[in-house]
């Protein structure tokens, strides 16, 4: 559309005017999308274990892509003339596929039948699987029908470059590994191409480089392959030195990263021998046991976890992560009974200030608070300072690591629990927070932010203070908890929801003002972040420092014990 306004011409007289044309189009309607943090609260959170385990992250879950994609750049610089975007994107598909079969494979046959050491994690696994289990000695299968990407069923892959482009270039570009080249990926001289030697040595690249060409898969050539099977990693003396020195900061890699990447790894292989050490050989090991531990100081029997001051240090900083995970939790819960009971209520509320005056008359939200004795929120948190269990007793019901459990359980959309119980169990969370908190420190110490951080994520732990100290001080309960749903929840969704969409115009709004008042229009899922744990656990098992039975029980190996006493060496 085309039209003309008449404008006065300022460098004549107000009479007079100038014509100047403008054209309007459509816009397009924003892309719409859940939206992974709603309140912007999770993002320290996943500052803070990007800073502590660096170089791993939620995708990388396999050690030996670190050496098998820089080896498979290798091999198709040394064998393919026709250095082309669109030949090596089929080198990349076809040998991703390949690497997945031959793990798959070797699953389905070991002997000691632990088909995750084989296979867990491995890119285009879920579509790959039932393939390999047809194949036989007689029958073989043809990886193109599994990469071509247009309109293709049996596709194991979206990206065009497969897992290397969407789980690890990255990473590898952050460690020194590889890096990208236009379209395409290139290995360094000083890391990429020792590393691909190093793998080179002990693997058969001819007949690997033989069947990607082919394209043709029998069981006899993935038997034949079976030295590329991730567990074989720790056979290849001179690949499993170099991603050693990689994971645990040796030479080469002895940067600030990387010795913060060593201290984490490290920690995670103290806990596990101390806890061995409390309890027995077996003893039952995971994330949550991770949390609890590095939050209190503390092993499951409520003893204390004796650290050398190194990895103190290192505990120190993931306790920050732990307090900084309570809250969000916490606050999340809140917002999601917010929504759910705006869902269901049939009287309009029009505004913020509208809904915090109707939350706070609720039966539920008084029932969550009559607990508390009809206390201000300064007297509760008094109280919660003198009724918590001891900070190392995280086993116990009223431990405030076991309450954060019951309310995110209770935000389940298909069986919602109790609002009443998880607004009153997010409420015993955050009173314990400032019931344990120590003022005389900075709220992240000794963690490092960017100096405008907390200005994009309002909702961290020293905001936190700073409105106990201005405002909830003097607030009774129910008034602090429909405050905690209004500005914490709602208002501070809606200022991450607009960022985003004036951004990246992706709509991510849960709730929206209409002209019938606020309706929600997606309910969020109160979680935990992921802090690349179970990535670091598996890369330790992948290099041979720990063993897992029965869904993680965990035990150090001879290397682990090395590498445990060298990282507080």
């Amino acid at each position: 559309m085309e039209f003309f306004l008449n404008l006065p011409n300022s460098t004549l007289d107000f009479n007079s005017s100038v014509a100047m044309r403008y054209f309007t189009s459509w816009l397009k309607k924003p892309y719409h999308s859940k939206g992974l943090d709603p309140l912007g609260i999770q993002a320290p959170a996943i500052s803070i274990y990007g800073q502590l385990l660096p170089g791993i992250t939620n995708v990388t879950d396999r050690a030996r892509y670190y050496s098998f994609y820089p080896w498979m750049v290798r091999a198709f610089e040394k064998t393919s003339p026709e250095n082309t975007y669109e030949t090596l994107r089929e080198w990349i598909r076809r040998s991703d596929c390949l690497f997945t079969m031959i793990g798959i494979r070797h699953g389905l046959r070991a002997k000691q039948n632990n088909y995750p050491l084989h296979a867990r994690a491995l890119i285009g696994t879920s579509t790959l699987s039932p393939i390999v289990q047809g194949i036989d000695d007689d029958s073989e299968v043809h990886l193109g029908v599994f990469t071509e990407l247009e309109n293709n069923p049996q596709r194991y892959f979206k990206n065009q470059l497969g897992g290397l482009r969407q789980y690890y270039i990255g990473t590898f570009d952050s460690l020194g590994l590889m890096k990208r080249q236009g379209r395409g990926v290139a290995n360094t001289n000083e890391v990429g191409i020792p590393i691909a030697e190093a793998m080179e040595s002990f693997v058969n690249s001819d007949l690997f480089i033989e069947t990607v060409k082919s394209g043709k898969v029998t069981a006899s050539v993935l038997d034949e392959l079976v030295k590329f099977c991730p567990c074989k990693l720790i056979e290849s003396e001179n690949e499993h030195s170099a991603l050693l020195d990689l994971f645990f900061a040796r030479e080469g890699f002895d940067d600030e990263a990387g010795r913060q990447r060593r201290s984490t790894l490290g920690l995670i292989l103290h806990l596990i021998q101390a806890v061995i050490d409390n309890e027995n050989p077996e003893a039952y090991f995971n994330q949550d046991v991770y949390r609890a531990c590095v939050y209190t100081n503390s092993l499951p029997d409520g003893s204390v976890w004796p650290l050398p001051p190194g990895l103190e240090f290192t505990r120190r900083q993931w306790r920050v992560y732990q307090k900084h995970e309570l809250l969000s939790a916490a606050v999340q819960s809140i917002f999601w009974v917010a929504l759910r009971m705006i869902e269901e209520s049939s009287k309009p509320l029009w505004s913020t200030e509208d809904f915090i005056k109707w939350f706070s008359a609720q039966p539920v939200v008084k029932d969550a608070t009559k607990s508390f004795g009809g206390q201000s929120f300064a007297s509760a948190v008094e109280h919660a300072r003198k009724s918590l269990p001891e900070l190392q007793d995280w086993l116990h019901k009223d431990h405030e690591i076991q309450i954060v459990g019951l309310a995110l359980e209770g935000c389940d959309d298909e069986n919602p629990g109790d609002y009443s119980s998880i607004l009153f169990n997010a409420s015993r969370v955050l009173l314990a927070l400032f019931a344990r908190d120590e003022m005389e420190a900075g709220a992240y110490e000794p963690l490092h932010f960017p100096e405008d951080f907390f200005r994009l994520y309002a909702l961290n732990l020293q905001s936190m203070r700073q409105k106990f100290f201005s405002n909830w001080n003097s607030m009774a309960l129910d008034d602090w908890l429909a405050w905690m749903a209004g500005y914490w929840g709602i208002e501070a969704h809606f200022r991450v929801a607009f960022r985003k969409l004036r951004s990246q115009n992706k709509d991510t709004l849960h709730i929206i003002p209409t002209d019938f008042g606020l309706v929600v229009q997606e309910m969020p899922s109160p979680t935990y972040t992921t802090p690349r744990f179970n990535q670091g656990v598996q890369i330790l098992e992948d290099l041979g420092a720990v063993t897992r039975k029965d869904n993680n029980r965990t035990t150090l190996t001879s290397l682990g014990q090395t590498l445990r006493e060298e990282t507080y060496a």
